[in-house]
């Protein structure tokens, strides 16, 4: 089924960008060591966390119901998802944001290339 292969790959997409994110941005540690552009890196999973779990159960309801309407809902959310982890990329250690860039185009280019005709 196409839906469902396309989104088992962008729920593999979605948690790998999550990890990521993570795994640069790290805990603890000062926020004066030189290698953030600290724009407000002390709460930055609030910032993005919100419209990851909206992505998440967009791309759920879409999987279940693949109507019109919900896989509008599903793009939507995605690219949302993407604006806010564009948002926290002053967050990102300088030697990841290359990176951490070409995985948000890529992810961006997956959903906008979903097709809800």
């Amino acid at each position: 089924m196409k839906t469902q292969k396309h989104m088992t790959r962008s729920n593999t997409l979605l948690i790998t960008l999550l990890i990521t994110f993570m795994g640069v941005t790290g805990c603890g540690g000062s926020d004066d060591d030189g290698d953030f552009n600290n724009t407000d890196c002390n709460n930055w999973s609030e910032q993005y966390l919100a419209q990851a779990n909206a992505y998440s159960n967009a791309s759920n309801a879409y999987a279940t119901d693949p109507t019109l309407a919900n896989c509008q809902n599903y793009k939507t959310a995605g690219l949302n998802f993407i604006e806010a982890l564009e948002d926290v990329i002053d967050c990102v250690p300088n030697a990841n944001r290359q990176g951490f860039l070409d995985d948000i185009e890529q992810y961006k280019d997956q959903i906008n290339a979903t097709d809800c005709n």
